[in-house]
């Protein structure tokens, strides 16, 4: 099958971890030939020829013309569309609203679901986006929301979602479907990465913790204070890497550690993914490269702000919130993640056995009976 992926392109290294889980599963099962992919946040992307234009608002523009002239596009070409794991569902008060994402409407209502032709579409790795602490009643009391998250899943051909709070908020609409684990854990597989033999401690930080607030009450000058602390105490235990996603991560490091390692490759998944295989253990608030880490036997501790660093605990791994973080817990807090430095890789791999046999049984029953 032709395939084509709604991700993101040289954006965020965790999205390619996701995608080349997927993308692994899928060609294990032998329905992989020939892969596509579309820029979500600039839906345009999805045109040929038009890869480059990675504004928003020009895709606004521009795409309803492309559609008029029929110009040659990746949705209406494929054999099979899948959203390549990523928060699907979130629901706040005053905004934003997963009603209103980019690429659902122009991407899946207007060019998929109006020419279907039988052909499958599958929402992989679906994940929430909610404060912390949430019990995803926000999005009970939000019909847009709700009728949006009712529409997108009775599109779909299979949803497989990859944490409990996006199985909750699925429930609170009426729907439901399988969680499992995120599809990064298999990105290793793709590439025949294995691990290698621990050389250093991988911290990482962002401000307030993560990408959003949401309203809720984190003192950001505390994290800072508070991660410093953490690089203070994996210092002690050997050579120490700060892992940054981004280069306002590398400008944070370069401010709060300035005498640690660095280690940044923009847009280089799978130089991140070797980076990784090499990691005695971490404490990060990025929860993919938690989840690129434990993949290859590495444990870690997601420190985090919204409902996606819960994700960890599906490979039974520690997530905290940012703003419940003690100056008095932090030495127990790394001292737990590093007395399974020599254990977790057995937990690990009993976690990803498990779970590929359940997504290849899912998938093989969805594509090929």
């Amino acid at each position: 099958m032709r395939v084509t992926l709604i991700t993101t392109i040289a954006h965020n290294v965790g999205d390619d971890f996701v995608r080349e889980g997927i993308l692994h599963l899928l060609d294990s099962i032998g329905v992989l030939d020939g892969i596509e992919f579309i820029h979500k946040h600039s839906p345009i992307t999805a045109v040929y020829g038009f890869e480059k234009y990675r504004s928003y608002r020009v895709s606004r523009v521009l795409d309803p013309t492309t559609r008029v002239l029929r110009l040659r596009d990746r949705v209406s070409e494929t054999d099979m569309l899948v959203q390549s794991g990523a928060p699907v569902y979130w629901c706040h008060p005053g905004g934003p609203h997963c009603a209103d994402n980019e690429w659902f409407d122009p991407l899946v209502r207007k060019r998929f679901l109006s020419d279907r032709r039988g052909r499958a579409l599958l929402n992989i790795a679906a994940g929430s986006c909610q404060r912390y602490h949430s019990d995803g009643s926000e999005i009970s009391s939000c019909r847009r929301c709700g009728d949006y998250v009712r529409e997108f899943f009775d599109s779909c051909t299979l949803t497989i979602l990859r944490d409990h709070l996006a199985r909750t908020m699925l429930n609170r609409v009426g729907r439901d479907a399988k969680i499992l684990p995120c599809t990064s854990i298999f990105a290793r597989d793709r590439f025949g990465l294995m691990p290698q033999p621990g050389e250093f401690v991988v911290i990482n930080c962002m401000e307030n913790g993560g990408h959003y607030t949401f309203g809720q009450a984190i003192d950001g000058a505390r994290w800072r204070r508070q991660f410093q602390q953490i690089a203070q105490l994996v210092r002690k235990m050997g050579r120490v890497v700060v892992a940054c996603h981004s280069k306002e991560e590398e400008r944070l490091a370069q401010s709060l550690v300035p005498d640690l390692e660095r280690f940044l490759v923009p847009n280089d998944h799978l130089e991140f993914m070797k980076f990784y295989a090499r990691a005695r253990f971490g404490v990060v608030n990025r929860v993919h490269a938690g989840f690129m880490m434990a993949s290859f036997g590495k444990p870690v501790v997601v420190i985090g702000n919204d409902s996606r660093a819960r994700m960890i605990e599906s490979l039974s791994l520690q997530s905290h919130f940012v703003g419940d973080i003690v100056s008095s817990s932090i030495e127990d807090l790394v001292e737990s993640v590093n007395a399974r430095e020599r254990s977790y890789s057995d937990e690990i791999d009993a976690i990803r056995s498990k779970s590929r046999k359940e997504y290849l049984g899912v998938l093989e029953t969805t594509l090929l009976h």
